[in-house]
Parts: C-alpha cells; structure tokens; sequence
C-alpha cells in the first residue's frame, strides 16, 4: 500500500499537481525508504529530459519509447501549473474538484500509469535490479541491497553518501547511522562516495578486510567466493584493517592507489612504493598506483559505474567470469589455450552477442547461445 502511494503522489509532483500536504506524505515516505529518493530523483530527470539516443545497453529501445511517450504527453498538455482547490477523499488522498480539466486529469492518471510502467524499465538500474530487505539485527533495524546478476543500483544511504552496487552483490546497513560509526556490510562490489563526517567514521566491512573512512570516494571489490579483495581509492584517504591479522600495522591508501588482499597466508607482503616495507608471515598485500592523468571513466576498477566494462591485458578465462556478471551469462570456455589468450577493450553498450562478435577479432574462437549458458570452443 505504501508503495502505491509512493506512486500517485510522485506522480502528481511530476504533473505539477501535488499539494503542499501531498509533497509532505512524499517526503514522509521518502524518510522511511531512503532508497526510494534515488528513484524520484531519476523519473523526474527522465521527464525534464529529451529522448536520448544511447542508454543502458539492450534496454535501449524500451528506454527511447518511454522517453518519446512522456514527451507526447508534454506536447499536448500544458496546463499542468493549472492552480485548483483539493480536497480529500476518505482514504486521504488528495482530490481536485470536478472543475479541472479534463486533460490535466487525464494526464495525471497517464503519467502514473507511464512511471508504474517505467519501474520495469529503471529498475534495472536503480531499484529493480535489486532486492531490499527490512531486517532486525539485535535492537538495530538495517536494509539489505542484493542486486540480481547483469543489473547495477544506486542507492543512498541515511547520512547521504551514495553507493553504486554492482552485479551480484549485497549489501547491507542499518536504516539510520546513530551510532558513534557508520557501518555497512559487503559481500561484492560496490563504489561509494562517502559524505565526510570526522566525528562519525565510515567503516566497510568484508570478508578479510575493513576499510575505514572519513569522506571520500573509492571502489570495493570483495566477493566472498574470490580469493582476493581489492580496494581503488579515487580521491580522499582509506584505512585499510586487516581482519585474519589483529594487531598488525594499518595500511593507509592514498588517491589513485589500489590495493590487493590474498585472503591465503604467505610469508611475505609486497609493495610497489618505495616508503613502505615488507613484513612478514601476514596475509599477502599488494598496493598499486593507477594510471595518472586519467578520467574516472576510464579507469578500469571504476568503469562500470559509467556502464562500462574495461579489460585491460586480461586473460579471456578472467574476462569470461566478468562477463557473466555483467550480461547474466555463463561462459564455459572448452580449450585452454584460449582461456590464456590476453585481450585489452571495452564494452559500452553492446549486448553479450554483440560484445563475442566483437572478441571474435582479437581471439580465434567459435560459440554457440543457448539462453543464457555460452559455449567457447577454438575455430
């Protein structure tokens, strides 16, 4: 029922019809489902926007058809500032007199049938895509994101950082930070753009590492079934706390540095700066600069935030495993010497046939789709 509501009224705040009383059940709504204000934020872009040629690779066609139908509306309506009295009806919904226009009615019920529909369409990226989860841990209630594979989200937290999650990923926070730390879980990936908040530290946790901040933007990739976690800082400082090693040194990261966990034990650390010794019998750590002078677009660890998939002298056995998540696939490659071959290239928009056509030019391979299951083999 919430959710209904959640609809009429931001359909009404899109017309330009929605009272003051109506706009504060939104924002009422709103506080209890941070999450849904992204969601706002998108469908009102989308209307004050013109159609768009490229978008969210095959949802291409139901996003332009979606964009062309809004703008319709637009051109044949304009009364939509057409000032009214409302009133209410008995289960506290606000209602305009009999007076108002036939097509401002008309097209307040069709922009809430229109948005209704657009959640099929949007959700792929920011909202269905993902599954939230109200849940009670102790005294302290929290929401769980779980983002189905082949789709990416957005959601904002209650302090107002915002979080991209990637495909096949969960996390997991308290619906409000009023403790001395803001804490959120993370099995996958995610970027977060952390608000600053000296006094209330912004701690990720995973499964082998904890990474403390204060403000500050950087990306986490901690799958629990890989055997390592990565941490790319953009801009600001991290903190980075090794779980299976309690006592040992902190590792602080600095802009444009990536950091690499071996949830193994070995028998020594590796460093690629000058300022940093190695230690011994700890868990395996990897710190790496990134590439200088380069757009947050195109950096490789932070690529698909843009929607873009990046590989960079990657084996074709790893990429495969990329892939899978990003189309939804899996990709059985049946010749070991192709699972070697190393590539470098992007995929923006393309869809997964689209993207093994284009493979096909760099590795000599042949394939078959069957729903959703691939098929590599050598030519």
């Amino acid at each position: 029922m919430k959710e209904e509501k959640f609809w009429i009224l931001v359909s009404k705040k899109v017309a330009g019809e929605a009272t003051a009383e109506e706009l504060a059940q939104l924002e009422e709504l709103i506080n209890d489902n941070p999450e849904w204000e992204t969601i706002m934020e998108n469908l009102q872009e989308i209307w004050n926007s013109k159609p768009k040629t490229k978008t969210f690779g095959s949802l291409q066609k139901t996003d332009d058809a979606y964009l062309v139908h809004i703008n319709r509306l637009k051109e044949k309506v304009s009364d939509f500032d057409t000032q009214t009295v409302n009133g209410q009806n008995e289960e506290g919904y606000s209602v305009a007199p009999v007076k108002r226009s036939f097509y401002t009615r008309w097209t307040t019920y069709a922009i809430a049938a229109t948005l209704i529909t657009a959640v099929i369409t949007l959700y792929s990226f920011y909202g269905g895509s993902q599954k939230t989860e109200q849940q009670v841990t102790g005294s302290k209630p929290v929401s769980e994101i779980m983002v189905s594979p082949g789709s990416r989200s957005k959601v904002q937290l209650p302090d107002g950082s915002q979080v991209w999650v990637n495909s096949g990923s969960r996390l997991t926070y308290e619906n409000s930070f009023k403790g001395k730390t803001r804490e959120v879980q993370l099995d996958g990936e995610a970027y977060f753009d952390v608000v600053k908040d000296a006094a209330h530290p912004f701690i990720v946790h995973t499964s082998g590492i904890d990474i403390k901040v204060l403000g500050t933007a950087f990306n986490v990739k901690a799958f629990k079934v890989d055997p390592t976690i990565e941490a790319t800082l953009i801009h600001g400082s991290i903190e980075v706390i090794n779980k299976n090693q309690p006592g040992s040194p902190k590792v602080m990261l600095k802009p444009h540095e990536k950091l690499v966990y071996n949830k193994y034990q070995v028998n020594e650390v590796q460093d690629q700066r000058a300022d940093v010794k190695p230690e011994t019998e700890a868990y395996s750590i990897t710190i790496k600069p990134l590439k200088k002078d380069i757009a947050d677009t195109d950096i490789v660890e932070t690529a698909w935030v843009y929607n873009k998939l990046i590989f960079e002298d990657e084996k074709l056995s790893d990429l495969a495993v990329r892939m899978e998540n990003w189309f939804n696939l899996k990709i059985s490659i049946e010749n070991e010497k192709l699972k070697n071959y190393r590539i470098s290239g992007s995929f923006v928009n393309e869809t997964a046939e689209e993207a093994l056509k284009e493979l096909q030019f760099l590795v000599p391979f042949n394939y078959t789709i069957k729903g959703n299951e691939v098929k590599i083999n050598r030519k």
